[in-house]
């Protein structure tokens, strides 16, 4: 942090000045700042006396200004190299963004890529200025007439701020929501990689920054993206304008029975194929990030394995955590609570074998506030037509059930890969929901704050790239637990919460969150079904309210079995 009197200079001639910019390491550039916590550009001119904090290009600030302004110029590329060309940016995969570019009577052809990247290339060699100005809505109509793009149109059909940032490359202009790198030539290494039947945008990530990380192919994870795509489009939605206008148009309560019978097929079949193969697993395994909705997943799950003859039995791994002061550190010194070495591996896997021998074990429990576990005289068996559900972020790692078979163990992988465009160039980011999600729980059932919940965001983030993501592609299935309509429905809700945080290391986050939400159409609840995944964070879930119950069914069950 520095403070800046009356200079009369760029963000950038004050960066560059700074004694600060000599302690910043090589190859992660200051890309923007937060002027009293507001994020701005480098090109900014500073006239007042002022509180400024550098962004670098590997904070999340950074990193999301970088990956939108290199969008910025793809856009500009693929207008110049195919004008008749539509660019949509689809979703995220392999540490990159999938893009498609639908030319008409054209299939996309590997030297078309080619071609795309060497007029990107050229672009960044040129090191064209990138001006943001604040205009009118009819000024930013106008732009997106001229850049033929209707998604944006549809979208500001429904928008009503006075004034929108565009931002001005040579002759191009387009519509971008915060502040850009200050010239193309500010980029770092990118890569466009033919991907059929689109490319993948490639760039640094935080720790191989400012070069490319190793390319590591995602084909299951891919595969549900592109199913869910072509759902959305075959529906007609496939951005937040077109959705915008179903909920404007009173179609909504179609929408959700049609988003949710998709979820309910998809769970069923699921089950079908577990209780279809030839040598019956005897654990279920689900894992996936933070508010993906495993825990109504796994119920419904479990339902639907009901109905296919089997009983599922839920099996805590949290019960199985190292006492307190057996738990390792973590780099800081700090407990390493969100590693799998937390847990007891040792004796959960000899409890997993003793089970699926048929033997009866002490069942353990573990009390959080002193830290330790206890056995209260709970026992736990399984029977042959019992399967246990093992749900948790580490539920995927090998380590956890080492001492299983793999043909006893059925993976699966649950996330919100969310489907929706706000427009053509800009995806509805996953981990945005999912963000939003984990807002909304919290503080209706934790207790905790939305400042409190952007505070442990990142922390969450660094947790799912270490213990879940590199495990997703093991899995047997993949469950896309998004729905359509949930944006629209946690909107209302998640501004009034948002508008909360004061912050200032916060505010900026936050109002990027809600000046996005501020596009959508809201939408009452009234229509989610009381067993959506939805529920799970909005409140009013079927299987919250009769946990209790199943709880007492459960145990009722195994003292009559040891009778």
């Amino acid at each position: 942090m520095v403070k800046v009197r009356l200079s009369k200079k760029t963000v950038r001639e004050v960066a560059e000045g700074s004694p600060i910019s000599d302690l910043i390491p090589a190859g992660q550039p200051i890309i923007a700042a937060k002027l009293e916590g507001v994020l701005v550009g480098l090109n900014t001119l500073l006239t007042d006396d002022v509180r400024l904090e550098f962004v670098l290009a590997t904070d999340p600030e950074g990193l999301r200004i970088h990956h939108e302004s290199l969008i910025f110029v793809l856009t500009m590329a693929a207008k110049r190299a195919f004008p008749e060309g539509r660019l949509v940016v689809e979703h995220s995969t392999s540490k990159g963004f999938y893009c498609t570019l639908r030319i008409p009577d054209k299939i996309l052809e590997k030297r078309d890529v080619e071609h795309l990247e060497a007029e990107m290339l050229g672009l960044l060699a040129d090191d064209i200025p990138i001006e943001m100005e604040l205009v009118g809505k009819d000024e930013l109509e106008k732009v997106c007439k001229q850049n033929e793009n209707s998604s944006k149109l549809s979208l500001l059909e429904y928008a009503d701020e006075n004034h929108y940032f565009i931002h001005r490359c040579s002759e191009f202009a387009d519509w971008a929501r915060g502040p850009l790198v200050p010239s193309t030539g500010s980029l770092a290494a990118f890569e466009l990689r033919y991907y059929p039947p689109g490319f993948i945008l490639r760039f640094p990530t935080p720790e191989s920054f400012p070069e490319l990380p190793p390319f590591v192919e995602q084909p299951k994870l891919f595969l549900v993206f592109h199913h869910y795509e072509e759902w959305g489009e075959a529906l007609g939605i496939s951005d937040i304008g077109q959705l915008n206008m179903l909920i404007r148009d009173n179609k909504s309560i179609e929408l959700v029975n049609i988003a949710e019978a998709l979820h309910e097929k998809a769970i069923a079949r699921i089950a079908d194929r577990i209780a279809a193969t030839p040598i019956l697993p005897r654990i279920v395994l689900i894992a996936g990030p933070s508010s993906a909705g495993k825990t109504t997943f796994s119920k419904r799950l479990a339902v639907h394995l009901r109905v296919n003859g089997l009983r599922p039995l839920p099996l805590s791994v949290d019960d199985y955590f190292l006492d307190r002061s057996r738990t390792p550190l973590d780099a800081e010194g700090k407990p390493d609570f969100e590693g799998i070495d937390a847990i007891d591996l040792e004796f959960f896997n000899q409890q997993l074998v003793l089970l699926l021998e048929g033997k009866t074990v002490n069942r353990p429990s573990f009390d959080f506030e002193k830290g330790r576990r206890y056995f209260d005289g709970s026992t736990l068996s399984l029977a042959p037509d019992e399967i246990l559900i093992v749900e948790g972020i580490h539920a995927l790692n090998p380590r956890l059930t080492s001492a299983v078979p793999k043909h006893l163990k059925y993976k699966i992988y649950v996330s919100a890969l969310t489907q929706l465009n706000f427009h053509d160039q800009r995806m509805v980011s996953t981990s945005d929901t999912r963000m939003l999600r984990r807002m909304l729980r919290d503080y209706s059932y934790r207790d905790h704050t939305p400042t409190q919940t952007l505070e442990r965001w990142p922390s969450v983030r660094r947790g799912e790239e270490l213990n879940i993501f590199p495990y997703q592609e093991t899995a047997d299935e993949m469950f896309n637990s998004a729905l359509i309509y949930e944006t629209a429905v946690m909107r209302n809700r998640a501004i009034k919460l948002l508008r909360t945080v004061k912050f200032k290391g916060l505010k900026a986050e936050a109002e990027r969150m809600i000046s996005l939400l501020d596009l959508v159409v809201g939408m009452d609840d009234a229509a989610v079904p009381p067993a959506s995944i939805l529920r799970e964070f909005i409140g009013g879930s079927i299987f919250r309210k009769t946990e209790n119950s199943n709880n007492n069914i459960q145990t009722t069950i195994k003292k009559n079995r040891s009778k």
